[in-house]
Order: structure tokens, then C-alpha cells, then sequence
């Protein structure tokens, strides 16, 4: 293996590193959950049942 290859294994191995890119990748989905969300209307329409 390379030197680099083995200084980027390392790296990926390293608890801390794997904590932040498992931390930024959660916000990510976080994130694009609540954009999705946002352009769902669930707020604008009225509960179905409500006249019933």
C-alpha cells in the first residue's frame, strides 16, 4: 500500500473523525428532511375529518 492510502486508512479509523462525519452527514438528512417538509403544504391544508 501507499503511504497515502495507509495515512487515509488511519484517518477514517480515528474515532473523533468517524463522530464528525457521522455528526455532518445526520445534520445533512436532518436538513433535507425539514426542506422536503417544507414544501409539503402540511400546514396549509385543513385535517380532513375537521367537518365531520
Amino acid at each position: 500500500m501507499s503511504d497515502l492510502k495507509i495515512k487515509l486508512f488511519n484517518f477514517f479509523k480515528n474515532p473523533i473523525t468517524v463522530f464528525v462525519l457521522k455528526s455532518v452527514a445526520y445534520f445533512a438528512i436532518l436538513l433535507l428532511l425539514l426542506y422536503i417538509y417544507g414544501y409539503n403544504g402540511v400546514g396549509s391544508a385543513k385535517f380532513i375529518y375537521n367537518d365531520f
